[in-house]
């Protein structure tokens, strides 16, 4: 794979969102039945306003164990609060053309696990992480 290729070539697409004012329920859902690591939030104009790793939102269910009993208490924790309650709302974005090396170069300097992809017009397109940067080495031949 050309490093000088746009993260366009490599981004995940697919994504999953949620908005700021959804309950935090809707990312329990998102986190069970997906194998996704990094929630983006977006605005009614496709823009992110924030971002959510699943490691923060588990932080917020310490203490629940996988007992049934908490389960009823997890849920109504979960739809106690709104997404932009917890999210990390200072969110660095790269655009769609930016060479991968440059995108990996931001990965590791700031220790980021994900970079949310943004068009011209800055609306989220996809997103770039260190498992599509691991998928993109393993499949270089030898």
């Amino acid at each position: 794979m050309d490093l000088k290729a746009p993260v366009s070539t490599i981004m995940t697409t697919d994504l999953k969102t949620a908005g700021p004012e959804d309950p935090t329920s809707v990312l329990d859902e998102i986190f069970r039945q997906n194998r996704f690591h990094h929630v983006p939030i977006i605005n009614e104009e496709k823009r992110i306003v924030g971002i959510i790793s699943k490691s923060d939102f588990l932080y917020l269910l310490r203490g629940y164990t996988v007992h049934e009993t908490d389960r009823f208490r997890e849920s109504a924790k979960l739809r106690g609060f709104k997404i932009k309650e917890i999210m990390e709302d200072e969110v660095v974005t790269i655009q769609e053309d930016m060479p991968i090396r440059e995108a990996v170069a931001m990965l590791a300097e700031n220790r980021f696990r994900a970079l949310p992809v943004v068009n011209k017009k800055q609306e989220l397109v996809g997103i770039v992480t260190t498992h599509d940067i691991i998928d993109m080495v393993n499949e270089i031949e030898d």
